[in-house]
């Protein structure tokens, strides 16, 4: 959902871990990449460190469609740099509004 990017944008863009209404639960994420699939989905690709999950995998990567999330909010706490497995311009994603590194 568009109201919620400029909160994504801004901690993609200083590190900030974000938590995520997703699915019922509440997720702990490091926002990696933000954008729209191939399908025209919009997605968050980030690394959840903590939280609820559907499959049962509080931690790892993870996509957030975004008409299924309901909230996110900008923590406080940072990461210091991207996770090892992230590479820039994900072909997962169409077109990519912002990412680490920007």
């Amino acid at each position: 959902m568009k109201r919620f990017e400029p909160t994504i944008c801004e901690a993609i863009a200083s590190m900030r871990l974000l938590l995520v209404e997703y699915g019922g639960a509440a997720r702990l994420v490091q926002p990696h990449v933000y954008g729209d699939d191939h399908a025209g989905d919009r997605l968050l690709s980030a690394y959840q460190v903590s939280g609820g999950s559907a499959s049962g995998a509080s931690a790892g990567w993870k996509f957030f469609r975004m008409d299924r999330v309901t909230s996110v909010t900008l923590s406080e706490q940072r990461f210091h740099s991207p996770r090892p497995e992230f590479q820039r311009g994900d072909s997962a994603f169409a077109r990519i509004i912002c990412q680490l590194g920007d």
